[in-house]
């Protein structure tokens, strides 16, 4: 009988040993594949934008080269760069990504009239085609004609 006893208590014990190995193994697999998954993703940032501007923002990483998400980090590594204080408007080229500063940009400007456009533009701000119809804003007081968006204007 005691025999019996021991057995049945040594299958027991043994059972209990065998699940918390294969716990502790579990625990340790998952915490690997986190570990792999953390090192292979960074962190994910979404953004709404107007269709013009993710339209322009596909045909400009066509254009270079590279996939969106790389020149959307682009643009925000250079617009957040350390030691960076200006706050202005992106723009960019094919070539390169620069910073202007909007009012430097716009300083011959004496001020901003509201329009309706009879005719499509370019944003003088960030270069977005700005449809017949939209409203928008004219510097007045400038040499050459500018206009901008709502965006830019908001940025000012």
């Amino acid at each position: 009988m005691y025999n019996n006893c021991y057995t049945l208590l040594n299958a027991r014990l043994k059972g209990e040993k065998m699940s918390r190995d294969i716990q502790q193994a579990g625990r340790a697999r998952r915490e690997k594949a986190l570990s792999m998954a953390m090192k292979r993703k960074e962190e994910y940032l979404g953004a709404r934008v107007p269709k013009e501007l993710r339209d322009r923002v596909i045909q400009r990483a066509k254009q270079m080269g590279i996939p969106v998400s790389i020149l959307i980090r682009n643009i925000l590594e250079e617009a957040f760069k350390e030691g960076q204080t200006d706050h202005g408007v992106i723009s960019s080229s094919a070539d390169s990504i620069s910073i202007k500063s909007t009012t430097a940009k716009f300083s011959a400007v004496l001020g901003w009239e509201k329009l309706q456009l009879n005719k499509t533009v370019s944003c003088s701000g960030c270069g977005i085609d700005l449809q017949q119809g939209t409203e928008a804003f004219l510097g007045i007081g400038a040499a050459e004609p500018i206009v901008i968006c709502n965006t830019c204007k908001g940025r000012m």
